[in-house]
């Protein structure tokens, strides 16, 4: 069965690779490539402190791994409601669906990346650099059963608007770690001159993401015992992944009941009224919605007090900033997320253009106030008036620009996204694949933004404040000018395609 399933993964897989899909996969190949050979170059080129640095990059691979699906989505391709009518236990169908899981992206870029376990093994011998291959294997193997086992587990845990926020908050906590890491290095250590303390070394060695190097190096020493310990705690380790993941496989899938919020009838006097009602009520009620809104403030408030451990706190003015950058990346798949339900939309002339300016509007209701508060307490905190400047100078063009690429970006690159009535409880998982239009988010804020940021960088390389401060009115106005443009062109996009938009959604 294991093998069957990992040739039809490999199928699927093969008959995915089109259009957006194929982007996505491409891109996600390319930036896993790029990850990969930055973690054999560690090794290479940091001599005696290799080791250590391969202790650090091998634990930020494992929290990848378990924190990454759940916020980027997973497409298995195979799930457990595929093997539901064969005679197999749920053990069975855990190992089944673990085969197909090791079929992928993902693991083969893992694999390649682990090889800086066999280049450091090198150093320290033969026989270590054949522990290494196998601890690499091994490693795979681990990391792949352990995000299996925290996406389905997770998933049944989130059944309200509350818990889907706050599950967000240990993935945006972590995943900034694997960011902004170096400031909790510099403040452990003092400097990169001083390399890790000795008692966080033996640290990063004795947590499961350490055993391959702890395997390798036991391995170079002729320590034996400690070398097969290793790789046996790793056997262990991914047997006992499998064990749980099988019984959770027990539990249905069952979607997650939303109790409407109670309040009198309102009746809304225009098309584009009644859009940006039902949008709020999305906005607070869409557990995908929330959850990845929920870390998209928890990853910029972590990113921008972290460096508060170094005693600089030059970030905390963009707090906002960088709040409404990856909320406009969380939100770029508002048309993919109708699913199905955009038949409704379409069906109904003459609306395009409502319904555009109606989500742009509920969206900057729902994020601009927020990003305003967190810029305005960061800017009181910082208490200089040049990064105050920088701040005012960015919001408004960011939300400006952001109101309308969430538009114009959900209806030129749609996502597969479960259709809301067949989402289980795992919003990120449901959610789809968004890291891409994280990064495409990211990349277009910036060449957006780019006026604004010359005027304040003008400003600052003439130490002339008025010029700097003339950045606010000029983002205001261009973020104006995007929003009103980006939302034209969007709701043209919708009125000429969209029944081609409603058929690249299709249904999941």
């Amino acid at each position: 069965m294991v093998g069957v399933l990992m040739r039809t993964k490999l199928r699927v897989l093969r008959h995915s690779f089109t259009g957006t899909r194929a982007a996505q996969m491409v891109s996600g190949a390319t930036a896993g490539v790029l990850a990969a050979a930055a973690t054999v170059w560690l090794v290479l080129a940091n001599g005696d402190r290799a080791g250590d640095m391969l202790a650090i990059v091998l634990a930020s691979w494992v929290i990848g791994w378990v924190v990454g699906p759940m916020m980027s989505g997973t497409d298995p391709g195979i799930r457990r409601e595929h093997l539901a009518l064969l005679p197999l236990t749920h053990r069975q169908i855990a190992i089944a669906l673990f085969g197909a899981a090791l079929v992928g992206i993902g693991p083969a870029v893992t694999l390649v990346a682990l090889l800086a376990l066999v280049c450091y093994g090198a150093a320290l011998g033969g026989t270590a650099a054949a522990m290494g291959l196998l601890a690499a294997v091994l490693t795979v193997l681990l990391v792949v059963a352990l995000s299996n086992v925290v996406v389905t587990g997770i998933g049944g845990l989130l059944h309200s608007r509350w818990s889907a926020a706050l599950a967000a908050i240990p993935w945006g906590i972590l995943i900034c770690l694997a960011a902004q890491g170096w400031v909790v290095v510099v403040a452990v250590t003092g400097g990169p001159d001083k390399g890790l303390p000795a008692a966080l070394t033996t640290a990063l060695r004795a947590i499961p993401s350490g055993w391959p190097l702890a395997a390798v190096e036991a391995a170079g020493r002729g320590d034996w015992p400690v070398a097969v310990g290793a790789l046996a705690g790793l056997v262990a380790l991914t047997g006992a992944a499998l064990l749980v993941w099988g019984r959770l496989l027990r539990r249905p899938v069952t979607p997650p009941v939303i109790q409407p919020a109670g309040g009198r009838d309102w009746q809304p006097a225009t098309a584009r009224a009644a859009i940006v009602g039902k949008e709020l009520r999305t906005w607070s009620r869409d557990l995908v919605r929330i959850h990845f809104l929920a870390f998209a403030l928890v990853y910029a408030a972590t990113y921008t007090l972290l460096p508060l451990l170094i005693g600089s706190t030059d970030y905390l003015p963009l707090t906002g900033v960088f709040a409404a950058v990856l909320a406009v990346g969380a939100s770029a798949h508002l048309y993919s997320s109708d699913g199905t339900a955009l038949w409704q939309t379409l069906m109904t002339p003459g609306v395009e253009r409502a319904d555009v300016r109606g989500r742009q509007l509920a969206w900057l209701l729902t994020v601009g106030p927020v990003a305003a508060l967190l810029t305005a307490a960061g800017v009181v905190a910082n208490g200089r008036a040049e990064l105050a400047s920088w701040a005012t100078g960015l919001l408004p063009v960011v939300l400006g620009a952001g109101a309308g690429l969430v538009v114009l970006v959900s209806v030129h690159v749609p996502i597969r996204i479960t259709d809301p009535h067949r989402r289980g409880s795992n919003p990120g998982q449901d959610g789809g694949a968004i890291a891409g239009l994280v990064w495409l988010a990211i990349g277009a804020l910036a060449v957006l933004s780019a006026p604004v940021l010359a005027l304040l960088g003008l400003g600052r390389a003439r130490h002339d404040q008025a010029l700097m401060w003339t950045a606010t009115p000029a983002g205001i106005a261009i973020g104006w000018m995007l929003a009103w443009g980006f939302g034209r062109l969007a709701a043209r996009r919708l009125a000429r395609s969209g029944p081609e938009l409603l058929a690249r959604i299709g249904t999941t």
